[in-house]
């Protein structure tokens, strides 16, 4: 039966008898594709004259260069030395400090004693121990004693306070000026050097009070004259009572000992004995 319309296609049936799908009616048709040469290339003109889109952020070639990084402050030599500056400014205060401890120290125990004096014999600094001279009775005698005034061997006492409070007393008894036959008697001696002699000083120690004292250690026995000078420490001769050979003494002990010295030969006019402690003016005696 007709309604007088147009007779409408069937659909195409594929080979595997379904049918071709029909391009929807409001789809734009694609232009037919022509075998034309100079459309292509026409065509490939084009796209090549397109500006190209750059990718400004994954190119490092496009991006502003970096910022040079803050340049690193130098170190210098100037905070050393201070450092190196400051350090001795503490160590030297601490010395002081020390120092001024110690002597107000010594000032507290001797402060008040009878024994010490405002003004040491020899006129040294108040950095030594002031020591006296006493004759034979015991009576201080303040005009002997230095350099320019000895005091006299075998009459004069020489004695000085101690760190620990108590009181040593030296006197040189005897003195054999040419001693080079008694000291040559030990064959363990060495013989004395050229143009020099041996010389012995027999010495007595005494102490008394707090403490204690060790000669060998705290007494220094020199012997000088216009060309030389020696100490009991510096020669290595043995004598028959060392000075070595006593120790400790303490409260009322009593010693005697040889020192051996050396003078220059010809000079004994001039020779001068001088006895300190360890902390002590040096005293001098001398013969009449």
């Amino acid at each position: 039966m007709s309604d007088g319309s147009s007779p409408q296609p069937l659909p195409a049936l594929a080979p595997g008898g379904a049918a071709d799908s029909a391009p929807a009616p409001w789809a734009p048709l694609a232009p037919a594709q022509r075998d034309d040469p100079q459309a292509g290339t026409a065509h490939a003109d084009t796209a090549q004259a397109e500006p190209a889109q750059v990718d400004t952020w994954s190119d490092p070639s496009l991006l502003p260069p970096p910022s040079a990084p803050p340049e690193r402050a130098r170190s210098g030599a100037a905070p050393i030395v201070a450092i190196v500056l400051s350090s001795l400014a503490l160590a030297v205060s601490g010395l002081v400090l020390v120092l001024v401890l110690v002597l107000g120290g010594l000032t507290y125990i001797y402060g008040g004693a009878p024994y010490v004096t405002s003004d040491p014999v020899g006129g040294y600094s108040s950095m030594y121990t002031p020591g006296r001279v006493t004759d034979a009775s015991g009576a201080v005698v303040t005009d002997v004693g230095t350099y320019d005034r000895p005091a006299t061997l075998g009459e004069h006492t020489l004695s000085w306070p101690t760190v620990s409070g108590g009181v040593v007393e030296v006197t040189v008894t005897e003195v054999d000026w040419e001693a080079d036959a008694a000291v040559a008697a030990d064959p363990s001696n060495p013989p004395a050097g050229p143009d020099m002699e041996y010389v012995l000083a027999t010495i007595d120690v005494a102490y008394t009070g707090p403490g204690g004292l060790v000669p060998a250690e705290d007494l220094y026995i020199c012997l000088e004259s216009v060309s030389w000078s020696t100490c009991s420490d510096g020669i290595d001769v043995t004598t028959a009572a060392p000075l070595r050979g006593i120790g400790a003494l303490t409260d009322g002990d009593e010693a005697t000992a040889t020192v051996a010295l050396e003078l220059t030969e010809g000079e004994r006019g001039s020779a001068l004995f001088s006895v300190e402690t360890i902390d002590g003016e040096p005293l001098y005696l001398t013969e009449r």
